[in-house]
């Protein structure tokens, strides 16, 4: 699979992936794009990981205190935090990539940001289920929700019900 930027709308009856790019969904079920095996790799992969790790070690340097945060009234700036935390994620990643508190960065990132347990367990139910894809021709009932929700974002001088009143003639025809 080649990489491929994606736009995700949802809601309760379904979700829209949106892409600038063809995608054949046969290759993605048949490559079991829903296997939760390389879940953790794929998260490392796809996504700012090493970004995400680095604002959480903010946090944790200034709790074990490797940055000093400033006294009582006289509070150190939110950016000399930054660049200070930054500094020591960027030495633990070269030097000591096993140091716990690095390590807990990383953890914390996929544990709470990204809810990787949630995650593994919906792949999990998902991959007991047999997945059905059908390609339609014109937008299906349950659909109609989100595509509604994608035109209100969009920047336009006609009112939503028209724009919804146009969308559903046309594709009515």
């Amino acid at each position: 699979l080649t990489p491929i930027t994606f736009s995700l709308a949802y809601n309760d009856y379904g979700f829209e992936l949106l892409s600038d790019q063809e995608i054949d969904m046969q290759q993605v079920l048949d490559n079991n794009m829903f296997t939760p095996e390389y879940l953790h790799h794929d998260l490392q992969q796809s996504l700012n990981a090493t970004e995400m790790a680095r604002r959480k070690f903010r946090d944790i340097s200034v709790i074990a205190g490797l940055v000093f945060t400033g006294y009582p009234g006289k509070v150190v700036k939110t950016k000399h935090l930054q660049s200070g935390s930054q500094l020591i994620f960027e030495v633990f990643r070269d030097y000591e990539p096993d140091n716990l508190l690095f390590q807990q960065a990383y953890r914390e990132t996929f544990e709470h940001q990204l809810e990787e347990g949630r995650l593994l367990m919906a792949l999990e139910r998902i991959q007991t289920q047999e997945i059905r894809w059908k390609q339609c021709e014109k937008p299906t009932p349950f659909s109609f929700p989100i595509i509604t929700d994608r035109l209100r974002e969009k920047l336009s001088s006609e009112s939503l019900a028209d724009r919804i009143k146009k969308m559903t003639a046309s594709y009515m025809k």
